[in-house]
């Protein structure tokens, strides 16, 4: 019988002109996918020493794959899980198996494609298997900026050039076009790159388009928009896109370290109610674990929710009374809140522990210099600059404005000098900078300076207030 209906199959398949590859795939599923093929044994379970609970994760997947071979859907859940727990090759193998059962299903081959870009890098053979992807649904915006970032790494310039547009086509936006702007940077062709980044930006300001900007700007001489746009879009990350199929991955996550870094990169995302759910669960199972404590806390804040951010600190300050970390954030709790005399207590408690301790130096001198005592305030910043604060050109910001402020104008004028030779774009450090320069009578430096303002051109109507301000000084002086 079984003869009979193979024979029926190719005879059926031959007089339909059906191609050789579907007629292996009918008898693949003919045969219910179990062939003796040594590629569909499925990898043995990793020996490394891991977390309890990611073990039993993967032990429960890869027997639940092992007792239905024909599934795809439990190898692709065991590939799933053995990518986000980060055993990649293993994943890649099992992806390719989940594949070959289910051909018709995008996500295995586009999940492979994704893993062989980013842990081997084998961006050959991740187009390879995004070629399959495609065949199965070529509208997905996040496939086309895939391949033509693979594309462009493998010097296939208008291979590439093809994929963005298409991505362009799908609705892309800025990720399409950063990828053409790419191409012709590899091109020397600047001036194009310029005309296409130019417009994007100025619709919604991006620091990663401000850092190709201020390359392009470099080489085509335009020094000062380069200053400019490279400060803007100093450190900023790698363009990503949105790519929802990926969520599909989510509840394989397992192990208690995996999904507190899950939970820190949700909040980031902007996803702090899925974070705090998971948050939550792990402060339950492991309460003496301050980063998980954090976490929840963090999550909290980010929801708004300082009352309830405030609860939980003050129970893990109580286990921990000397951890800095929560003493900061329950200070930053209660100055959301209003509540000063707490944030000041929490900042002294800080320094009691840490003296030198740069963070929380700079929150309680700003803090003291707005309840009326800049003398303390300012030496409270300073210190904080000597002890390596974190981001220098803000405190530096600070000290400008209480020494503005007490009408000490070249103190004020040094410290914005120097927040300014920090940060090109830091607009309000010029708008002061100006203003400070104008009050001590130093006219031509104070046009300098709020020109270079303009030309940032953000904080509109600071700039037109120190101007005016400028104008009035000049008319005074005759």
């Amino acid at each position: 019988m079984t003869e009979y209906r193979l024979t029926s199959v190719f005879n059926a398949a031959k007089g339909c002109r059906v191609t050789a590859g579907i007629a292996v795939l009918v008898l693949f599923t003919l045969l219910g996918g179990c062939v003796d093929d040594s590629q569909m044994r499925l990898p043995p379970l990793p020996e490394e020493d891991i977390d309890a609970e990611l073990r039993d994760a993967l032990q429960k997947l890869h027997t639940a794959a092992s007792e239905e071979p024909d599934s795809s859907t439990r190898r692709g859940e065991l590939a799933m899980a053995y990518d986000v727990n980060d055993f990649h090759q293993r994943a890649i193998v099992v992806y390719g198996q989940a594949a070959k059962l289910a051909p018709e299903d995008f996500h295995w081959p586009y999940f492979r494609a994704l893993l062989l870009a980013r842990a081997n890098p084998d961006y050959e053979a991740a187009n390879s298997a995004l070629d399959a992807a495609l065949a199965l649904d070529d509208t997905y915006v996040a496939a086309w900026l895939w391949r033509g970032d693979w594309l462009r790494e493998l010097k296939r310039p208008d291979e590439a050039r093809t994929a963005y547009e298409r991505a362009a086509e799908l609705g892309a936006g800025a990720p399409a076009l950063v990828g053409l702007a790419r191409l012709l940077f590899a091109e020397d062709r600047f001036n194009e790159a310029v005309a296409l980044l130019e417009p994007l930006n100025a619709e919604q300001p991006d620091p990663r388009v401000d850092r190709l900007l201020g390359r392009a700007y470099r080489t085509l001489g335009r020094e000062e928009d380069a200053r400019i746009a490279l400060a803007r879009g100093q450190s900023a990350p790698a363009m990503q896109w949105l790519d929802p199929r990926l969520a599909r991955r989510a509840p394989f996550i397992a192990g208690y370290s995996n999904r507190l870094k899950h939970a820190q990169s949700l909040i980031q995302s902007g996803r702090q109610k899925d974070a705090l759910a998971i948050a939550k669960n792990l402060v339950e199972r492991q309460p003496d674990d301050v980063t998980a404590l954090n976490t929840l806390v963090w999550a909290y804040a980010a929801l708004g929710r300082f009352a309830e951010a405030r609860l939980a600190l003050r129970d893990g300050l109580a286990k921990f009374p000397n951890e800095t970390r929560l003493h900061l954030m329950l200070a930053n709790a209660y100055e959301q809140e209003g509540d000063v005399a707490g944030a000041r207590r929490q900042l002294e408690r800080v320094l009691e522990v840490a003296p030198d301790h740069a963070r929380a130096l700079e929150q309680l001198g700003w803090l003291l210099a707005r309840e009326g005592k800049p003398e303390e305030g300012i030496g409270l910043l300073e210190r904080a600059l000597e002890k390596g604060a974190r981001e220098p050109k803000q405190v530096l910001y600070r000290l400008g404005l209480l020494e503005g402020a007490a009408k000490r104008w070249a103190k004020a004028v040094a410290h914005f000098q120097q927040a300014a030779q920090l940060d090109a774009a830091f607009t309000m450090a010029y708008v002061h900078l100006g203003r400070c320069l104008a009050e001590a009578g130093q006219f031509a430096e104070a046009r300098e300076a709020l020109d270079w303002a303009d030309r940032i051109g953000t904080d509109a109507e600071q700039r037109a207030s120190a101007w005016r301000r400028l104008r009035t000084l000049e008319r005074e002086a005759g």
